[in-house]
């Protein structure tokens, strides 16, 4: 959902003198050439009719694989600011930080923020008050709801299983999924702000909760709508399916799952710390190892849930299941072939998973069998 290219900036100069236009030139390492983007909109106030020029003092080369970045795009502002107040790492106090985000139409947030660039800001050749500032912002905070929407949608309508076709469940969790991560981002951006609930709900698009906390300010009680940063997928589903999603996670294969993850993310966390520092995947086997946990949960649990009802589609199902069997099967060939001794607990911990998805597999293949008889 949101690009992030701030290690990869060499320098750049941003041009808000004409209202209603940005114009961004950025010369990202490892790019022949700059990138020259143009948005619809404004700076906020403190940027707004200037050209700033910023350099970032450590850059990193950019991915190969993002080196094919057109060199003229179009699209429209989001906050751009050069005041914005993060916290920095080691240090008690909040500092400035230069925040650029816009939005590309291919429902992404491309996002810049740094506390150590340096910056120039030339005087400015109109100004906006605080009238024209508030529509800009309500502006940029109505296209980020706009953004997660279509970006929401486009997620759970994307499914990895080739021609399978999709059943209402596996497209419920990819939604699921896709608004856990959707707010998690929305929550990093509005965290601090003190009206960041009002805020999140609002992009979000949760106006039952925009409600809640509306009438909690009027009657002066407690809401108990406050954004924490954590969406579990009970908090997304509705009463009915929370209860058929609940039944299934005490199945011993899904139990099998979480006990694994759990294991994974306790005893790779440094690994994975790091690897959120750096804006890195994690290493291998380690992105192989996630990529399949990810993978293999929501049509474990999809199946489990389509299991109990009377017309269940077996064929498609076994077929599903067989994809996690390959998936789990990469994945302890990627560990036996690198000798992966780091934790040996793990190995056997997928060996043993495998044998039971392959298990899970077959039952299901024998089920689609008798009821084609």
């Amino acid at each position: 959902m949101i690009f992030r290219i701030t290690d990869y900036v060499h320098y750049g100069t941003l041009d808000n003198r004409e209202r209603g236009t940005v114009r961004l030139t950025l010369q990202l390492m490892g790019m022949p050439h700059p990138v020259n983007i143009t948005l619809q909109g404004n700076c906020l106030q403190d940027l707004a009719g200037c050209v700033v020029d910023f350099r970032n003092p450590s850059p990193q080369t950019l991915p190969a694989e993002l080196t094919q970045i057109p060199e003229h795009i179009q699209g429209v502002a989001g906050d751009m600011t050069a005041s914005r107040r993060m916290p920095v790492k080691g240090r008690k106090t909040m500092e400035n930080a230069l925040y650029l985000e816009w939005f590309t139409s291919h429902h992404d947030m491309v996002l810049l923020e740094s506390t150590v660039f340096s910056i120039k800001v030339s005087l400015p050749e109109w100004i906006m008050d605080s009238c024209e500032e508030q529509a800009q912002i309500m502006a940029n905070q109505q296209m980020l709801r706009t953004q997660v929407k279509e970006w929401s949608r486009a997620y759970s309508n994307h499914q990895e299983d080739g021609s399978l076709p999709d059943h209402h469940w596996d497209k419920r969790l990819r939604e699921a999924e896709a608004i856990a991560i959707a707010y998690q981002e929305v929550f990093q951006k509005y965290r601090l702000n003190p009206s960041g609930d009002i805020r999140v709900a609002f992009v979000m698009g949760w106006d039952e909760v925009l409600d809640n906390i509306a009438q909690s300010e009027e009657t002066g009680t407690p809401c108990s709508c406050k954004s924490t940063g954590m969406l579990s997928l009970f908090d997304i589903l509705n009463e009915q399916e929370a209860r058929e999603v609940q039944s299934c996670m005490f199945h011993p294969l899904f139990q099998q799952v979480m006990e694994l993850t759990d294991l994974c993310q306790h005893r790779f966390s440094r690994e994975i710390n790091k690897a959120q520092r750096n804006r890195t995947g994690p290493p291998e086997p380690l992105n192989q190892i996630f990529y399949c946990i990810r993978y293999i949960t929501p049509r474990i649990l999809s199946c489990l849930l389509q299991e109990k009802e009377d017309a269940a589609d077996y064929c498609t199902m076994a077929a599903r299941m067989a994809l996690c069997v390959e998936q789990t099967r990469q994945t302890v060939a990627a560990l036996d072939s690198r000798g992966y001794q780091m934790d040996g607990e793990i190995a056997e911990r997928f060996s043993s998973l495998l044998e039971e998805v392959n298990s899970f597999q077959e039952s299901l293949a024998t089920q689609s069998r008798k009821s084609n008889l």
